[in-house]
């Protein structure tokens, strides 16, 4: 594979986990763009700019990962949607039984 340097400018640097892999995806391909690549990690406590001369690759390990933080994420953000129109449209304390969220009665 080379020296890290030259891993470096030929993208085989995860941006994530910093390990030199043989297989990554570069951020600003259109592979990238249909996963939404640069959405998701804007989540993370880093900043990715396109012009920094950091690396541009993810490895598949931490593609997964952020898939999985992100569907976590979405999955927190719909349930507390859903917790916030239940405590708006049930604010007398009593759920109809349709209501689904009557098992926190």
């Amino acid at each position: 594979m080379g020296s890290t340097a030259k891993a470096v400018v030929t993208g085989f640097i995860c941006r994530l986990c910093s390990e030199q892999k043989k297989s990554v995806i570069h951020l600003y391909t259109e592979k990238a763009k249909k996963l939404e690549l640069l959405k998701k990690i804007k989540l993370l406590p880093i900043s990715v700019d396109k012009f920094d001369n950091l690396p541009k690759t993810i490895c598949n390990q931490c593609l997964h990962r952020l898939e999985a933080q992100y569907d976590l994420l979405e999955k927190i953000r719909r349930s507390n949607t859903i917790h916030h129109s239940h405590r708006i449209y049930h604010s007398n304390g009593r759920c109809p039984a349709e209501c689904l969220l009557a098992w926190f009665r």
